[in-house]
């Protein structure tokens, strides 16, 4: 290392969760944005689609990933019920919440909505989430970590073991490729239990500022592009082959993020990370509402202006409606009203 060493406080030592988060959120959107135009009926330029689906590899097992990071210092905080009680509070519950709300508002509002939906459509809640637009996400994650558990707890597989069971999964995984619930669990495993298998290296001094210098972010970027090209022309890959691109496209992140973070460059991806599930659950909503005016209205023909008009309201407007039903004591739309308990260990002499 030079002379000119990169130091990083104890305060802002972790900041590049949030850009992490914040890049990838932004992502998902702009998946969800592209859609939902193509659902119109619009013909969306093709190095549009084509970018969208060259990133698409690492977005979500960059979440599980980053989940995974902080399993072992919720056991040690809450215990293992307080860690349930805690996943309930913020995955499960607000799924379920936010399920049913974009559910009916899309019965309610059918004229305007792309998604055709009915009575049934609830039962889709537990059966087949991936049907549910943009929700799926939170089930699966939930359903991940208390697996993780489960495994953890119950049947005490140490990390590595737990990450040959997620290997395992995913080769199991397009045996059940019809029912998302167990799919998305096979399929996102292995990336969640790599979390607390790295996440001691991860987090000491040495490696948070290793991670924030350039070189390795650069040495990365050659591979990051190839795999990604490598993964737009072969969506339907091997799945084995996908969890190695989407762990080259995690690590370039990371890097990226560490690096963003330590230079404080590009500020609001860290505030989009740090509100990304509120941004997450409600994004498609606002934007639909956008769409219909725009699109109604006709004060927008290009599509590719319409696709970044829509993302960048839909994440400041998704923020702002979270902080105003907080305000208007709404906050039990996000989490679930009842307390995780807190474990305290004593230090031994």
């Amino acid at each position: 290392m030079s002379t000119e060493a990169i130091h990083i406080s104890r305060a802002t030592r972790y900041q590049w969760i949030d850009y992490a988060k914040g890049i990838a959120i932004i992502l998902v959107i702009y998946r969800h944005m592209l859609y939902g135009l193509q659902h119109t009926g619009l013909e969306v330029p093709q190095y549009v689609v084509d970018g969208n689906n060259m990133l698409f590899s690492f977005r979500m097992p960059l979440f599980f990933f980053l989940s995974g990071l902080f399993f072992k210092r919720g056991i040690e905080k809450r215990g293992a019920a307080g860690f349930l009680e805690e996943r309930s509070k913020n995955l499960l519950y607000p799924y379920l919440i936010w399920a049913v709300i974009q559910i009916s508002l899309q019965i309610i509002f059918a004229r305007f909505a792309n998604a055709q939906r009915d009575a049934w459509s609830y039962l889709d809640i537990f059966v087949q989430p991936r049907a549910l637009d943009q929700l799926w996400y939170l089930f699966a994650l939930f359903n991940v970590s208390a697996l993780y558990l489960f495994n953890h707890s119950i049947l005490r597989l140490n990390n590595i073991q737990q990450v040959a069971l997620g290997l395992i999964f995913l080769g199991l995984a397009p045996l059940v490729a019809p029912w998302s619930t167990l799919y998305d669990v096979l399929l996102h495993y292995v990336f969640f239990a790599i979390g607390p298998v790295i996440a001691s290296y991860l987090f000491t001094e040495k490696t948070q500022q290793q991670l924030a210098a350039g070189n390795n972010l650069l040495l990365l970027l050659p591979l990051f592009a190839v795999s990604q090209w490598y993964f737009l022309h072969h969506q339907d890959m091997n799945l084995f082959l996908y969890a190695v691109v989407a762990l080259i496209g995690s690590a370039f992140m990371v890097l990226l993020s560490a690096w963003l973070a330590m230079h404080h460059t590009l500020r609001f991806l860290k505030t989009i990370g740090h509100y990304s599930l509120y941004i997450y659950l409600m994004h498609v909503m606002i934007a639909a509402v956008i769409r219909a005016a725009l699109l109604k209205t006709g004060w927008i023909q290009n599509i590719p202006v319409l696709l970044l008009v829509l993302i960048g309201t839909s994440i400041p407007l998704s923020i702002l409606a979270y902080r105003l039903l907080e305000r208007l004591h709404m906050g039990w739309l996000f989490r679930g009203p009842f307390k995780t308990q807190t474990v305290v260990y004593e230090k031994t002499k």
